[in-house]
């Protein structure tokens, strides 16, 4: 029984206190929920009362918004939501509103108070890009009877609406195209009677192009700074992300800059930049659109060094030198010249990229006629012009300085960054080589002791080989041979002839002997005393035996002489006596 009465007495008293809880709560007199004015006219929304009867409607009016505020009309209609306040002046004023209800000892709220003005600015705090999109956030405007914010974006036709938020300041235009353009947007207040506030500063984004310049190697980077911080910009930093990897600061730039070179690229790398810029106070910060572009490079020459102008059997030159292969060369043309000056152009070439790693040329010039120099001219895709270092061959040329020595000399290996260790020295003779002499590197003359013999070669030809090194840009050495011209010397005749012979003795015949025995005319002849011509030969092998027609002739001085036209063309002409002892 008194588990009962408990469960009853509590059950009373909770139903007592939720009938006195609206009561407890209501404790004030709600205002008319003051919308907003148009012109003249005041409007707003009921309020929800239930404290006791509807008297009236109280609108009070001021010319300040500190007051003093006095009873301008009591609306006693309790279903009235609008009210008309003449102003022929267009006075400004200020009101506000409060309900009149028979509620004993409650207090009667006031509505917001609102002027007859449009609603003040909101204005923008930032607007930035991202990916595709634009973010626009703004300071909320402090009238009281704003409800919205209209989105304006400029379009060709004009600064247009493209939304409008009704919650929060913030709003992602998911049509703008910030990635083509810079997009420049106002934010209005909006009341619910249509009025809006004046336009405010315009913010428009931070635009950015890239433009490749492949022959420089660098992207040039192009944008409009931010627009719209009363503060201004404090400043402007060049990220990039290289390759999909961290995105990194490459350069701090002051505010009024709009433009920057990013150098040094990899070719084939992909570099994505954004500009990022932070209004003074360092907030906030707005970013423009990011821009991803492939590094697509024309690699220019950088080293091209000529390392060798060597001399071939057949009397050919061939070039070579060294060039980077990843250059993109357009056009290559090879230049000679007699004296390292006033170079001709004596070969053009369209190389196949890559390049390949040992370039070469093959002139065909006369190389008997001295040293010749080189240089290799290059032109890219760039129309950029590179010229080589110096190249020369060697020239060899000689004479015989005396009977039975061949006097040589040569130049010097005139090759830019190359040294000759040692001199090889060849002699041909019936066309096989055989190395007379090893010299060093600072030689450049050498007597041949040539002795053809009577039945020998007369002519000895020779050629020069210089061994040694060419340096390289990068401090290393090229070994290089480089082989001269051929020159050939031909040694005079020589010419034997006795003083005295016997036919009856040892020496039994007189005869000239040559040597080496190679002619095309050859003519002897013996006189006597009185100028009688007693002998005459065509063959060096037929001598005389001191007999005319079959008859021995006396004992006693002949005199001979010998006409010769050698296998080279040399005209010689000797005369001599000779002793004819019986």
């Amino acid at each position: 029984m008194k588990d009962f009465l408990k469960k009853s007495l509590q059950t009373t008293f909770i139903a007592w206190a939720l009938w006195l809880l609206p009561t407890a709560l209501q404790a004030q007199v709600f205002p008319p929920d003051f919308m907003c004015l148009r012109g003249d006219t005041l409007f707003w929304d009921l309020p929800t009362n239930t404290c006791g009867p509807f008297i009236s409607y109280e609108i009070y009016r001021a010319t300040n918004p500190a007051g003093p505020f006095n009873l301008l009309a009591s609306v006693t209609d309790p279903s009235q939501t609008q009210y008309v306040d003449p102003n022929p002046s267009n006075e400004t004023r200020w009101y506000f509103m409060r309900s009149n209800y028979d509620c004993p000892g409650e207090p009667a709220l006031s509505s917001d108070t609102l002027d007859n003005l449009p609603p003040e600015t909101s204005p923008i705090t930032v607007v930035s890009v991202n990916g595709d999109l634009v973010e626009i956030s703004w300071q909320p405007s402090p009238s009281p009877e704003v409800f919205a914010y209209i989105i304006y974006r400029q379009t060709p036709a004009g600064d247009l609406p493209v939304d409008t938020v009704y919650n929060g300041t913030t709003y992602v235009d998911t049509k703008a195209q910030p990635g083509q353009q810079s997009e420049s947007y106002f934010v209005n207040p909006l009341d619910r009677c249509g009025n809006t506030s004046l336009f405010d500063v315009r913010h428009r984004t931070i635009h950015l192009q890239v433009v490749a310049e492949p022959c420089r190697q660098r992207f040039l980077l192009s944008w409009n700074p931010y627009e719209g911080w009363s503060q201004g910009i404090e400043k402007q930093e060049v990220l990039v992300r290289i390759d999909n990897g961290p995105l990194t600061s490459a350069a701090e730039l002051p505010p009024q800059d709009s433009s920057f070179a990013f150098e040094g690229l990899a070719d084939g790398s992909q570099y994505c930049f954004t500009i990022r810029n932070t209004a003074a106070g360092g907030a906030p910060v707005s970013l423009s659109n990011e821009l991803c572009i492939d590094a697509d490079i024309i690699r220019p020459i950088q080293q091209l060094q000529i390392t060798n102008a060597t001399v071939n059997a057949d009397g050919s030159v061939t070039l070579s030198w060294l060039w980077n292969t990843d250059a993109e060369v357009a056009v290559v043309e090879i230049l000679r010249s007699d004296h390292d000056g006033d170079y001709d152009v004596v070969g053009v070439l369209t190389p196949n990229l890559p390049l390949t790693a040992t370039p070469a040329y093959t002139d065909y010039v006369a190389v008997d006629e001295g040293p010749w120099y080189y240089r290799v001219r290059t032109i890219d895709q760039c129309d950029t012009v590179r010229m080589s270092t110096r190249g020369a061959t060697i020239f060899i040329q000689g004479h015989a300085a005396s009977t039975g020595l061949n006097h040589l000399s040569w130049s010097a290996f005139d090759t830019e960054h190359a040294d000759v260790h040692t001199w090889e020295l060849f002699r041909m003779v019936g066309g096989a080589a055989k190395r007379i002499a090893t010299l060093d590197g600072t030689s450049f003359e050498y007597d041949d002791p040539y002795e053809p013999g009577v039945g020998g070669e007369p002519r000895a030809c020779y050629y020069v080989i210089a061994r040694g090194s060419v340096q390289l840009p990068d401090g290393t050495q090229l070994p290089v041979v480089s082989r001269s011209n051929v020159v050939c010397i031909s040694q005079s005749v020589r010419i034997h002839a006795p003083n005295a012979f016997a036919p009856d003795g040892f020496n039994q015949e007189f005869r000239v002997l040559l040597a080496p025995e190679r002619y095309q005319h050859f003519d002897l002849r013996v006189f006597d005393r009185y100028g009688r011509q007693v002998f005459q030969s065509a063959d060096p092998a037929r001598g005389w035996r001191g007999r005319l027609d079959g008859k021995e002739l006396p004992q006693g001085v002949y005199v001979w002489t010998l006409r010769l036209l050698t296998e080279e063309g040399e005209q010689i002409e000797r005369r001599g006596t000779v002793l004819l002892l019986r």
